[in-house]
């Protein structure tokens, strides 16, 4: 349980750090989302159901944060009108990546990184492709430049070079509050005498 609320912690530092990290120019405008890729990390290292409630609470919060209303014309500018994206659609996009990396969750609790933190940066690249879709439906329209393709790949690959980071403070964290990510120990071992035959 004390892993778990200092998982919670960790997502809320994450949500306060993701307001200072600037937007990188020369890498076409494109920044580390630090709350994705501390979900995602998170995801790897807990059960489905902690995922799903990790899910909800990152989804929660940051459309809290983030949801725009648009308004239609300048007549009704007063009234709220639905957004691009609807509250609550960042959670399902962080249940549909969350539930993609707990296919990963195995190869990381044997101690190996390298398919976690592939996974960490392709997950980031499918919530914002889709994120990015259901913004061109509702907007009637889909333009897309290879400006958008690098900066989505640009995304993608500094989540990637953060993920290591975080996997290992997650394990170190863990280690220290005794709850076991690693399979160390799960395998069960079986011998058989002569005699019992």
């Amino acid at each position: 349980m004390k892993f778990f609320l200092l998982l919670g912690f960790i997502l809320l530092l994450s949500f306060i750090l993701q307001e200072f990290l600037p937007v990188c120019e020369w890498a076409y405008g494109s920044r580390l989302l630090l709350v994705h890729t501390v979900f995602l990390a998170a995801a790897v290292a807990v059960p489905f159901p902690a995922m799903l409630v990790t899910a909800f609470g990152a989804g929660f919060l940051w459309d809290a944060r983030y949801h725009v209303p648009v308004y239609p014309d300048e007549a009704t500018l007063g009234i709220l009108t639905q957004s691009e994206v609807p509250f609550g659609f960042t959670i399902f996009l962080f249940g549909i990546t969350g539930t993609l990396i707990q296919g990963v969750r195995p190869v990381f609790r044997r101690g190996r990184w390298e398919l976690p933190v592939f996974m960490i940066g392709l997950c980031t690249g499918i919530l914002l492709l889709l994120e990015y879709l259901v913004i061109s439906f509702h907007r009637g329209g889909l333009e897309v430049t290879g400006e958008f393709w690098w900066k989505l790949l640009m995304t993608c690959l500094f989540s990637s070079l953060v993920s290591p980071f975080l996997l290992l403070l997650l394990s170190r964290v863990a280690e220290r509050m005794r709850y076991r990510i690693r399979m160390d120990g799960l395998k069960r071992r079986h011998s058989y005498d002569g005699d019992a035959l």
